[in-house]
């Protein structure tokens, strides 16, 4: 399907190389321990400093990276402005040392600086017992459910502690950035409330994880809402982006920028409507989010349950809500679908 775009480079970066790819506007791939292996962080010129889109993992390597970057070629003119897409942590969980060192400002959307703390607090306190009730709720077994949370292992890179303070945007706003002004759009799905940024002048989207050149955006249903419609929030998203220019620069944050954002958002929604015809093929009769699971992910149910049962649970969500099935809640609490 990417053959289809326009990428304005050949080849990726190396890691931590500082690449021109406007006035004004800079290119930092950082690697990630978990695939996709990299995340794309975007450094914009303010004159007497810097604003940065996004920050990578809390790892040694990013560590080193941004500091042979502040040490060399960004020396002399200081971290101003931390802004994030979202509070994922391949994009949020550098934060707090470069707001500690550099006393920058930070902006986000509320939701998303609540999500980091959310994030936070399940490192420190766990979320075995919730998962787990996620989990039976939509079908798995007691011996299921806790075989798949005892194969969790505590993630290496949790992130450092959220930035205490921050800078709310909101859905139209309109912030500087560089040299540029830059309309704030929020949307669901992907995360609660994702920012990508838009330039109306010059073309220009940095769309974080909304829209990727490679690669579908994970759309899950998150254990904290279990009945929310993340797919119907994501595919109301591209209608969205429907409204920039056919020839706007997009710099997703996984893969390389490209030009052809409607034919990528014809692409991406083909996906989840052939994936959603996918699945309710699958319910013949009365299911749950765990059978249906085990039958289209079974090869990442236990390696990445969130990812397979929550990307699971999206599809069925969003069937139930168009009518396509039904979904009943029974007295226990227990959580079922069946055809319409």
């Amino acid at each position: 399907m990417s053959d289809d775009l326009q990428f304005t480079v050949p080849r990726p970066p190396a890691y931590g190389e500082l690449t021109d790819l406007l006035p004004g506007l800079f290119w930092v791939r950082l690697p990630m321990p978990t695939l996709p292996n990299h995340v794309n962080c975007w450094l914009l010129d303010n004159g007497p400093g810097w604003t940065l889109v996004d920050c990578g993992f809390d790892a040694d390597d990013v560590f080193e990276i941004w500091d042979r970057l502040w040490r060399g070629l960004l020396r002399g003119r200081p971290l101003q402005n931390l802004t994030f897409t979202h509070a994922h942590l391949d994009h949020f969980g550098f934060a707090s040392y470069l707001v500690k060192e550099s006393k920058c400002t930070v902006r986000m959307p509320l939701a998303e600086w609540l999500s980091g703390w959310k994030l936070w607090h399940e490192r420190e306190d766990g979320q075995d017992e919730q998962l787990k009730s996620f989990m039976t709720c939509n079908g798995a077994s007691d011996e299921e459910a806790t075989g798949i949370v005892g194969a969790l292992r505590k993630s290496k890179y949790p992130g450092l502690r959220p930035p205490r303070e921050f800078i709310r945007i909101r859905d139209g706003d309109v912030i500087a950035m560089g040299q540029r002004d830059w309309r704030v759009i929020t949307t669901g799905g992907h995360s609660v409330e994702h920012a990508s940024f838009y330039c109306e002048k010059d073309k220009i989207l940095i769309a974080g994880d909304q829209i990727l050149s490679h690669m579908i955006p994970s759309v899950i249903v998150p254990s904290a809402q279990p009945d929310a419609n993340p797919m119907q929030e994501y595919l109301e998203s591209l209608t969205r982006f429907e409204t920039l220019s056919p020839d706007t620069l997009v710099l997703p944050s996984h893969g390389l920028p490209f030009r052809g954002l409607h034919t990528r958002l014809a692409q991406m929604r083909e996906h989840h409507m052939n994936r959603l015809d996918d699945v309710a093929s699958v319910v013949t009769g009365k299911t749950t989010a765990f059978a249906v699971a085990q039958e289209v992910f079974s090869r990442v149910l236990y390696a990445n349950p969130r990812q397979a049962f929550g990307e699971s649970l999206a599809h069925l969500n969003m069937l139930a809500s168009t009518g396509r099935l039904t979904r009943e809640v029974d007295g226990t609490g227990a959580i079922s679908f069946a055809p319409a």
